[in-house]
């Protein structure tokens, strides 16, 4: 069920992979700052409050 790309295939597949690897490692990189936010907000909270055990 694959599309006939003719002699441009090579091309078009490697376009697709770079365009599906592009938007993983964008989505990896989104993650990894949220998550290391979170944690220095939560950091900075407990700092806040006084608390200590953050």
């Amino acid at each position: 069920m694959l599309p006939d790309f003719d002699k441009n295939a090579a091309f078009i597949w490697a376009c697709f992979a770079i365009g599906a690897g592009s938007l993983f490692v964008t989505i990896l990189i989104v993650t990894l700052r949220a998550r290391a936010a979170r944690a220095a907000m939560t950091r900075a909270e407990a700092r806040l409050r006084g608390d200590d055990a953050a």
